[in-house]
């Protein structure tokens, strides 16, 4: 706690802290007073040996000016020294330190003390050793920080030891030459008494407050820091749950798709199951020419796991890296996949591209952005009464892209829900037909390859998405966060 002698001192300081700053707390005020004691007391320790070392040597100075009294100073000088280096080892007991302001004062009045001997001795009042006493207000209100007050009581003391040891050196002087003799020395000790005093005020309210506000910002950035953490735990639960979420949609798409999928399985079962009932049959009957039923088995069985193929892929979880993908192949995925909404919706698919064409991408996302695409667009074209027309263009573009167009002649999009597309969660359909994530999980897959995907559309003239990936030519490495 710090000591009773600077208490009357605190609120003065405080009223004008908080002119600029919010007041401080009682932790904060003793937080100051601990850290101004620790310092307070390593100078005071500093200050006690350097005292020391330095009265001894300018006894050199009295060789020069007062070799008469070397040996009366050399003595005053070795008692002035052994006391001041008393006073710093003091300082470092417990004591001490809780009167440390205390401490912050005796170390310069002991020397001046001791000059001030030196000056009565010498019996000379215009005596050049009143500079040591200058040295003692000046060295010791930087050493120690002194706040005003104890600025302007110790310079006073100081101030007061001077003329204690030269007035007694005027009895007998008319008043006009005693005055004289001691009017510059007196005058140069009160200016830098109170030069002293007035950078002691300033200096202290600045350090207070620098000090409060330092403390206040190293608090604000632990805070800072322990939010930080906080919000890169929460925004890694919120990519897991962004990417469990995505995933979810895409098997609720796969759910949507079930019917007709199970249609797709079906179809090619049965018609091998008839093929092996026919072959069964001429078997039996000793006909040997079985090559045809074989081959319609075959062709029955390799629609099937091209369809499970397809669906593999586009359910896989796993993280993969970019690979060349053919386009076609990629689109020819996607249309086996959403062949049962196709056909039941008596869309026309018109594809033109060049086969050769290849981008780079993770298969199964590419997958998914287009069968979705695919499907908005057969959805879209619901309440079409002439033909429906599903395009699907793809051409290379400048900069090592290829543009892969989706474009229907359904009902268009509204100017209002065009800048919302993307957004999570926004859909345009009815409940429990979309859940909004569709066009979403697309913007993400084709942002994480580097890619863009734009929409055109007006009310009643069809949409066109067009996506933009990288070519073979161009190696970029896509995020792998919506797999």
């Amino acid at each position: 706690m710090p000591h009773r002698d600077i208490a009357s001192g605190k609120t003065r300081r405080f009223a004008i802290f908080q002119k600029q700053f919010a007041a401080p707390t009682e932790f904060e005020k003793l937080r100051f007073y601990a850290e101004d004691s620790k310092f307070t007391m390593r100078n005071v320790a500093l200050a006690g040996k350097m005292a020391a070392i330095l009265y001894l040597l300018f006894a050199i100075l009295d060789y020069l000016v007062y070799p008469d009294y070397l040996f009366q100073f050399l003595v005053l000088r070795v008692i002035c020294s052994a006391t001041v280096l008393v006073i710093a080892h003091v300082s470092g007991k417990k004591w001490a330190r809780r009167r440390y302001r205390l401490f912050a004062t005796l170390v310069p009045l002991t020397a001046a003390f001791f000059i001030a001997i030196m000056v009565y001795l010498v019996e000379d009042p215009s005596t050049t050793y009143y500079a040591g006493l200058n040295l003692c207000i000046v060295g010791s209100g930087t050493l120690f920080q002194w706040t005003s007050r104890e600025a302007m009581i110790t310079s006073l003391l100081i101030f007061g030891m001077y003329l204690v040891s030269v007035i007694p050196h005027l009895q007998g002087v008319p008043f006009s030459e005693g005055l004289s003799l001691i009017a510059g020395n007196c005058f140069f000790i009160f200016s830098t008494a109170v030069l002293v005093v007035v950078a002691a005020y300033n200096h202290n309210n600045f350090r207070y407050g620098a000090f409060i506000a330092g403390m206040r910002l190293r608090r604000n950035q632990a805070d800072l820091e322990n939010q930080y953490q906080q919000l890169q735990e929460t925004l890694k639960t919120l990519r897991e749950t962004e990417r469990q979420l995505y995933q979810s949609e895409k098997m609720s798409f796969i759910g949507q798709l079930s019917a007709g999928v199970i249609h797709e399985i079906a179809n090619p079962l049965n018609f091998a199951n008839h093929a092996l009932f026919i072959l069964n049959k001429r078997v039996s009957s000793g006909n040997n020419d079985v090559g045809e039923v074989v081959a319609d088995i075959q062709e029955g069985l390799d629609r099937m796991k091209g369809i499970v193929s397809d669906l593999r892929e586009f359910s896989h979880t796993g993280t993969q890296k970019g690979e060349n993908l053919e386009v076609n192949e990629v689109i020819q995925s996607a249309l086996r996949i959403l062949n049962k909404p196709i056909e039941e919706s008596q869309t026309t698919v018109e594809l033109e591209m060049d086969e050769r064409l290849e981008v780079i991408g993770v298969k199964n996302q590419i997958i998914q952005v287009f069968t979705n695409l695919i499907l908005n667009a057969v959805q879209a074209m619901s309440e079409v009464k002439d033909s429906r027309i599903l395009r699907i263009t793809a051409t290379p573009v400048e900069n090592d892209f290829v543009s892969i167009s989706v474009s229907d002649n359904g009902s268009g999009i509204a100017d209002e829900d065009k800048n919302r597309l993307f957004d999570p969660f926004f859909t345009t359909k009815d409940p429990g037909i979309g859940t909004g994530l569709g066009l979403s999980i697309c913007y993400r897959i084709i942002e994480a390859h580097r890619g863009k995907i734009e929409v055109k559309s007006e009310a009643g003239s069809g949409t066109i998405f067009s996506v933009l990936l990288p070519s073979t030519q161009k190696p970029v490495t896509p995020g792998n966060d919506h797999s």
